[in-house]
Order: structure tokens, then C-alpha cells, then sequence
């Protein structure tokens, strides 16, 4: 018996140190994959800021709370209306994001004032990485504080997030009480199974493969239990306007329509354009976009 269990605790030894090894370079490979989803877009910027509007600054301000040293440019209209409006940029964007140019260009020539900036880690912007939306309200509060030192109104102020940035709006939300509009487009209801099924996507592993990644993440201050749609929920006197394509492959519409159930306020509208991926809105059809996105933000400063 002995002779035949000693070849049985060599091979049971080796698979242990197989399987050991297995397991620590899958461990290793998410924490690697984990720190590539924290790591912001550092691409240069491909737009001259002159082609957007002819009256901009380059502008620098801190976050709210812990003083990151964000930077953006700030476009004034030629007929200034008196209000203004913030883009937030999401994952893996800058300044520049997806559609914010041309949304940009059609904001300034209704009189809108327009604050584009970098996220925290990302574009010209300090910090290292991006958090999902736990960190970056505080950016968000700070570009919202920068213009109210500027002198623009925060009842006449619109914020419009883009993917995380739709995100970072809703989780700063409960402190922009006296913000005009709030626009959500194409923000996650709850962030962990948006992490997962964006990982699968991305990596095309199973979605149970992808849960150590999101859990490692949480060494970059990453929270994956972050859920938007509470912070929604605890909001009833407030109205959103979330967006979202409806053929969207990274965030299903489903979230869209999460985010809309949550909340009780009248105002609130949920506008489902027929893109055919993540964020394809604007871009897939302006007209409707623009009409919905001023009717709202006509009704919100009404109201104030």
C-alpha cells in the first residue's frame, strides 16, 4: 500500500503547487487588470479650443474636499443667456468626450456659457487613476463651486455626465441642491454588475472570472458596491433627466430605466434614443437630444 500511496502524494504535491501557481497569476493578472481600469485617458487633446467657441480661458481649479488640481477650458456665448452648463466626461475620456464638442458648440450658440474639464487622473488633470464615481464628485462639486465664484448662477446651471460622469452627477447630487439641471447619460444603476458585465465584455471571460479584478480595485479607492440608483432614490423632491441608446452593450437601457423608477419627483424624464452602443445618443440623433434636453432644463429653471 505504501509503495502505491507514495506516487499518489507526489502527483497530489504537484497539482497543489499547480494549482498554487494557477492561482496566484490569476491574482496577479486581475490586480494588473484591475489597475488598467483605474488608469484615466492621458491621449493629447485633438481639438483646438478656438474651433468650439471663439470666447474661452484655460481654467484650473481644486476638487471640493482634498484639493486635486483639475483643468478645463470655460467657453462664454457670444448672446449669453445667463446660464451655464458642466460637462462630465466618463471612463477612459477627457475634455473631449465622445460627443461633448459638437454638444458644445450647440450649447454656445443658445446662449449657454460651458465648462469642459479632466476628471481627476485623466486628460491634463492631476491625480493617478479614476475611481467609478467615489471619488470624482468631488471634482464635480469643484467645478460647480469655480463657477459660482465666477459669478454664474447655480438655479441658471445645468450638469450633464456622460457614462461614470452620469454616474459622478447622481453621487454628487444630494450636495447640488441649488443646481438648476441634473442630466444623466447612459450611467450605471449599480456599479458592481456594470463592472462585471464591462470586464466580460472587454476581456471575454466569464462574468464570475471578473470578481476578483473588481474586488482588487478597491485598492485604488474603487467602491464596487457603489449603487447610484439609492442615491436617486433618497432624492424624491429632485428631477433627473437620464439618457441612454437603447441598442447600448456596455450598460444595458435597463439601468436607464432602474434609474428612472427610482425616482418620484414629476419632473423627471427618461429619453431612450435608438443608438446602437454606449453613449451613441447625442450623436446618433442631436435633434431629439437637444429638443429633450432644453425642454427639461426649461422646466427645471422654471421651477426655481
Amino acid at each position: 500500500m505504501s509503495v502505491i500511496a507514495r506516487p499518489v502524494r507526489t502527483w497530489m504535491r504537484r497539482l497543489a503547487k499547480v494549482a498554487t501557481v494557477v492561482v496566484v497569476l490569476f491574482l496577479a493578472l486581475s490586480l494588473v487588470g484591475a489597475r488598467v481600469a483605474v488608469a484615466g485617458s492621458r491621449a493629447a487633446l485633438r481639438t483646438p479650443p478656438g474651433s468650439i467657441g471663439s470666447t474661452w480661458s484655460d481654467v484650473t481649479f481644486p476638487s471640493r474636499g482634498d484639493a486635486v488640481a483639475l483643468s478645463g477650458w470655460l467657453f462664454t456665448a457670444v448672446h449669453p443667456s445667463g446660464r451655464s452648463v458642466i460637462l462630465v466626461h466618463g471612463w477612459q475620456g477627457d475634455r473631449e468626450d465622445v460627443d461633448f464638442v459638437p454638444l458644445a458648440r450647440d450649447l454656445l450658440a443658445r446662449g449657454y456659457a460651458v465648462l469642459m474639464f479632466d476628471l481627476r487622473g485623466s486628460g491634463t488633470s492631476a491625480g493617478t487613476t479614476q475611481t467609478f464615481a467615489h471619488d470624482e464628485p468631488r471634482d464635480v462639486l469643484g467645478a460647480h463651486d469655480f463657477l459660482l465664484a465666477r459669478g454664474w448662477s447655480p438655479a441658471l446651471m445645468t450638469i450633464i455626465g456622460n457614462s461614470m460622469g452620469a454616474a459622478t452627477v447622481l453621487e454628487a447630487a444630494p450636495e447640488l441642491d441649488d443646481v438648476g439641471a441634473l442630466v444623466a447619460d447612459s450611467s450605471f444603476a449599480d456599479l458592481s454588475s456594470s463592472m462585471q458585465g464591462g470586464l466580460t465584455r472587454f476581456t471575454h471571460l466569464p462574468g464570475v472570472l471578473a470578481v476578483p479584478a473588481i474586488e482588487l480595485a478597491r485598492l485604488f479607492d474603487v467602491q464596487p458596491d457603489l449603487r447610484p440608483v439609492d442615491v436617486v432614490r433618497s432624492l424624491p423632491h429632485r428631477a433627473f433627466l437620464f439618457i441612454h441608446a437603447r441598442g447600448d452593450r456596455l450598460l444595458p437601457v435597463a439601468d436607464a430605466q432602474t434609474l428612472r423608477a427610482a425616482s418620484t419627483d414629476p419632473g423627471t424624464r427618461l429619453l431612450v434614443i435608438d443608438g446602437a452602443d454606449h453613449l451613441d445618443t447625442y450623436t446618433h440623433d442631436p435633434a431629439t437630444y437637444l429638443r429633450t434636453l432644453l425642454a427639461f432644463v426649461d422646466g427645471q429653471i422654471a421651477t426655481r
